[in-house]
């Protein structure tokens, strides 16, 4: 069999010139790696926005928007084209998490075809799979007002997509790319053949997560990103930070999200000492000083959570779950289990509110989570010892403004530590991005045209508009993470250091 040579990339980012970007590596390349190596062909991950992090081109954005200042982050196309040149993949690969990275995405496809139009380009990450979801409505439901084509394939210079989780059909695609055979039976193989017309395979779902190889961490520039450290967590420890996940899954189904559609509503847990191996290993390799656990259910396995816990006490160093957990879990030994942790060495959790109104809660975003939980879990952390950070939402499609309201009071008189109030982002993939669709709840302009620009994207009641809105929101961060500071001071130093300036504080929430 022919061996090829992989390049796998991770697009530019868009961030705010005046604001805190957030870069880590890609755990989904660093898991594909190892098995097309194993395969016997030559990998090289390359991360664009990593490499060219101090080239920030502004963006004009739309409407002269007065608060954002939108920047794209990542090397220029001729540095892209040498690094493509340099290497000389047969195949590239590209990882798009979110999708207002897909321009920068096609761009790249762009480029790789012109340096050598026999590169085949392969779509991936979240991005497209959550695409495919909605395209599925779109051809079965004639009202969806979802587009009925997968536009991303329609760009000449993208080859393939893969879909769900592609560590193992990404090395058959690769295979049977390399050697010319028959591709259409891979799993989560999407491919166009004709006009709105495509091969949609089902993706395989990796069961027993003991068959995932430990991250290629060796085969990233570790160092650019402690150098930078600016990983997950709105507050780190440390800058040399390992980002791990013990789990995929979760049975909630919050209708903001695509985590149940992207890894499945039955939680999959690694093995413990599969777990320990990658930690104990790279903590010793990269000289870690933090570990940042980025599941999106890391408490929801009680029994499994007891059992890490008990082995990250004898590697004795802090770590912190920057992904939200759920707050109402194990009520009864919600105390006990918050102490394990901190005990195990976590110094901060985060727990997913949300609001601090019940009918959005129940109605809008289909969480089941009684309010009257959040307040005792908040207190139960930290009595254990844990600080908490909080994660809230506003700006759902047909939340009242007096609901906005009353979410930023309850929180601020949650006894959190710190809080992060985001606007409501739509994703693809999700129930509420195909009910704003449906609906045409946007301010004034189409999806494709602000999602690459803005927080604000739909209409919030009693508002006149995005920035108007955005204003507000920044103006409650800023206001309920001070709020330590000024009843607390001493955990205040504790959480943020001495040096630590409000505006800093503020642009890390």
């Amino acid at each position: 069999m022919k061996k090829a040579r992989v390049l796998l990339l991770t697009p530019s980012l868009k961030g705010i010139s005046d604001g805190v970007n957030r870069i880590a590596p890609s755990l989904g390349l660093m898991l594909m790696a190892p098995q097309l190596i194993k395969s016997g062909h030559i990998v090289k991950i390359h991360d664009v926005a990593l490499e060219g992090w101090n080239d920030k081109k502004k963006i004009q954005s739309i409407n002269k928007d007065p608060i954002n200042k939108v920047v794209l982050i990542g090397q220029s196309e001729e540095e892209i084209a040498n690094v493509i040149a340099n290497f000389s993949p047969d195949i590239i690969c590209i990882s798009v998490l979110y999708s207002n990275l897909i321009e920068s995405a096609h761009t790249i496809a762009k480029i790789a075809k012109r340096t050598n139009k026999n590169i085949n380009v392969i779509l991936g990450g979240n991005h497209i799979s959550n695409v495919l979801i909605d395209y599925k409505f779109a051809i079965t439901d004639i009202n969806s007002n979802l587009p009925k084509n997968i536009k991303d394939l329609d760009d000449e210079n993208i080859d393939l997509a893969l879909v769900g989780e592609g560590e193992f059909s990404v090395v058959q695609l690769v295979n049977a790319l390399i050697n010319k055979e028959d591709i259409s039976k891979i799993p989560g193989l999407i491919k166009k053949i004709g006009n709105e017309k495509y091969i949609t395979n089902p993706p395989n779902r990796i069961h027993n997560l003991k068959v995932l190889p430990r991250p290629s961490r060796h085969l990233v520039n570790m160092e650019g990103y402690f150098k930078i450290g600016a990983f997950h967590s709105a507050k780190s420890r440390s800058n040399r930070v390992l980002s791990v996940m013990c789990s995929r899954g979760c049975p909630e189904k919050c209708t903001f999200c695509t985590t149940p559609e992207m890894w499945g509503q039955n939680t999959r847990w690694r093995p413990t000492s599969h777990i320990m191996d990658e930690i104990i290993n790279d903590v010793k390799d990269f000289k870690i000083a933090e570990i940042q656990f980025e599941d999106d259910t890391l408490t929801i396995n009680k029994k499994n959570l007891f059992a890490l816990c008990k082995e990250l006490e004898k590697v004795g160093v802090p770590w912190c779950t920057p992904n939200g957990t759920k707050v109402n879990y194990h009520l009864r030994q919600q105390l006990d289990m918050y102490k394990a942790m901190a005990n195990s060495g976590c110094y901060q959790i985060t727990l997913a509110c949300e609001s601090g109104v019940q009918r959005v809660l129940d109605k809008v975003i289909n969480k089941n989570l009684p309010l009257e939980t959040i307040y005792p879990a908040i207190e139960n952390a930290k009595k254990a010892g844990l600080l908490v950070h909080t994660f809230w939402i506003v700006g759902y499609p047909g939340e009242s403004y007096e609901e906005i309201q009353e979410t930023i009071n309850f929180a601020m008189n949650s006894g959190a530590d710190s809080f992060t109030f985001s606007i409501l982002s739509p994703l693809p993939g999700t129930p509420i991005y195909r009910k704003i669709i449906k609906e045409n709840l946007w301010w004034n302009e189409t999806c494709s045209d602000w999602m690459h620009f803005r927080t604000s994207l739909i209409k919030v009641d009693g508002y006149k508009g995005p920035f108007e809105f955005e204003k507000f929101v920044n103006e409650a961060n800023v206001k309920a993470n001070l709020l330590l500071k000024e009843k607390v001071p001493d955990r205040f130093r504790y959480k943020y250091g001495s040096k630590e300036s409000e505006s800093d504080l503020i642009r890390q929430t």
